[in-house]
């Protein structure tokens, strides 16, 4: 029983593009497919971070009106009323 093991450089070489040769499609979609997770997998976690809340509060106050503003707004025509043209047909780009 003599076997003799050839371990030369050449032919590690034939065998792994023999290897690569064989199953190339099977490793793209593997390396696809893995590339596809983990880009979810980072956005689903920063969609996740955004939601929380870590103690920040807004320099913007919570704005509120007075009287007189609200009467203002309630003066102002309904969208529901169409303006009364002075006469004919009015350019809106004129003033």
């Amino acid at each position: 029983m003599d076997i003799k093991l050839n371990f030369s450089p050449q032919s590690f070489k034939k065998a792994v593009v023999a290897f690569l040769h064989r199953f190339h499609i099977i490793i793209f979609v593997i390396v696809v497919l893995g590339g596809l997770a983990v880009v979810i997998l980072l956005l689903n976690n920063i969609v996740v971070r955004s939601g929380q809340k870590d103690g920040y509060t807004s320099d913007i106050s919570t704005g509120s009106f007075d009287q007189t503003t609200i009467k203002k707004i309630q003066d102002l025509q309904n969208r529901s009323q169409a303006p009364i043209p002075s006469s004919g047909r009015i350019n809106p780009f004129v003033e």
